[in-house]
């Protein structure tokens, strides 16, 4: 199975809230080799930011989070002119933030489904992109 990865889903993976369980089933099935992830660079930042902004971590264990994610191998898409001239027409066509449109045109580029956690993402996504929300998500 190969799924394009959201923030919304990699930041469950050390923010621990509502479906952090099924999202850590998902890192999982990544780590045996059952599901492939894909993601534009920049959702290193985000998750980063998240995992920066939560009270629970101490700074010891936030580092180790944000090190963790970033060894653990997802296949990066770095941006192109041609990548970000359609985030940006997706962007605003759909009214959503250039970084959520980033995720939604890696799955319309790359043809595959977008799994994510955020609701407003998977109404973007019609009509550009094949996308499954986390919690109706099937390993």
């Amino acid at each position: 199975m190969s799924l394009i990865l959201d923030a919304s889903v990699a930041a469950k993976w050390f923010n621990f809230e509502e479906l952090s369980e099924r999202a850590v089933e998902f890192k999982q099935a990544f780590v045996e080799g059952d599901v492939e992830f894909a993601a534009p660079t920049h959702i290193i930042y985000e998750v980063g930011n998240s995992i920066w902004k939560n009270p629970q971590l101490t700074d010891r264990d936030a580092s180790d989070a944000i090190v963790s994610l970033t060894r653990l191998g997802l296949d990066l898409l770095q941006p192109t002119i041609e990548r970000s001239a359609r985030v940006m027409e997706i962007a605003r066509t759909k009214r959503t933030t250039f970084y959520d449109a980033a995720y939604l045109q890696a799955a319309e580029e790359l043809k595959r489904t977008l799994l994510t956690a955020d609701q407003a993402q998977v109404a973007a996504a019609k009509g550009i992109a094949k996308i499954i929300h986390l919690k109706d998500a099937k390993l």
